[in-house]
């Protein structure tokens, strides 16, 4: 079942033109954001969540998730993924 909710206009268009190029629609794109986050979010523990957002690999991981659904994307993402979970055991 589908639910209309209120998103910023510039997630829009960023969902527009991400939609293109990937051959989606702007609602499929979304949804596919969603589907990462939620995996990412299981992924990094809180902790290790902070230091991403503080440190380079958060652009890494933009870079990554920009490839999402490639080789390339997968294995850059592990490495942020792996670089966290080191950087918390520490």
């Amino acid at each position: 079942m589908s639910q209309s909710v209120r998103v910023s206009d510039e997630l829009i268009e960023e969902a527009k033109r991400q939609a293109k190029l990937h051959h989606r629609s702007p609602p499929q794109q979304i949804d596919h954001w969603a589907a990462i986050g939620r995996v990412m979010e299981v992924a990094l523990a809180y902790p290790a969540q902070e230091k991403v957002a503080r440190t380079v690999a958060a652009k890494q991981l933009d870079k990554a998730l920009a490839l999402f659904g490639t080789k390339k994307g997968r294995k850059m993402a592990q490495e942020v993924i792996n670089k966290s979970k080191n950087h918390r055991l520490k």
